[in-house]
């Protein structure tokens, strides 16, 4: 027999999906899903969409509201005898499936093909290292270059205003 059935209009419990010991976080999150879900707008074809979007604003108030939730536990308990702390099915009938905390992790594939060997933490550190190696290699062969073009760069035409040390070309006269 449901809650409905016991003087209860509905189980506000059920129609969220969470158990008695949902903490308001569950609670929370457990209407934002199902009213995403179950939204008049999000399905225009459905006539009975805003009931049920209503009976779910309807237990999300009555449950979030710390006063009006503890009694309501009481009515329920009440009225349903023993039995009512028993967990909810939720509103897809599956009593398994309930909130955030009770969902399996994500289980992600692998990539990988099997002949290729795993790449561990330390790989992404040698590929930086080499890297780092050859920017550094880059810089050192820029400056030798410099420096030989500077070394063997011919030294300027003599002028009249050259100093007599300085090293210059000498330049043919006209005669």
């Amino acid at each position: 027999m449901s809650a409905g059935a016991r003087g209860l209009p509905f189980d506000a419990y059920a129609v969220l999906g969470v158990g008695p010991s949902a903490t308001s976080d569950e609670i929370h999150h457990a209407y934002r899903m199902l009213a995403r879900r179950f939204h008049p707008d999000a399905d225009r074809t459905d006539p009975l969409a805003a009931a049920r979007f209503a009976e779910l604003t309807e237990a999300y108030d009555l449950l979030v509201d710390v006063d009006r939730r503890r009694s309501y536990d009481l009515r329920r308990a009440a009225v349903a005898g023993p039995r009512a702390a028993r967990v909810a099915p939720g509103p897809t009938g599956n009593t398994a499936v309930r909130g955030p905390a009770a969902r399996p992790p994500v289980r992600r594939r692998e990539t990988a093909v099997a002949s290729e060997p795993r790449h561990e933490a330390t790989h992404d550190e040698f590929r930086l290292l080499v890297f780092l190696a050859k920017v550094v290699v880059g810089v050192v062969i820029v400056i030798v270059l410099a420096a030989l073009l500077l070394a063997f760069r011919p030294p300027p035409p003599c002028r009249a205003d050259t100093p007599i040390n300085a090293p210059c070309t000498p330049t043919a006269t006209p005669p």
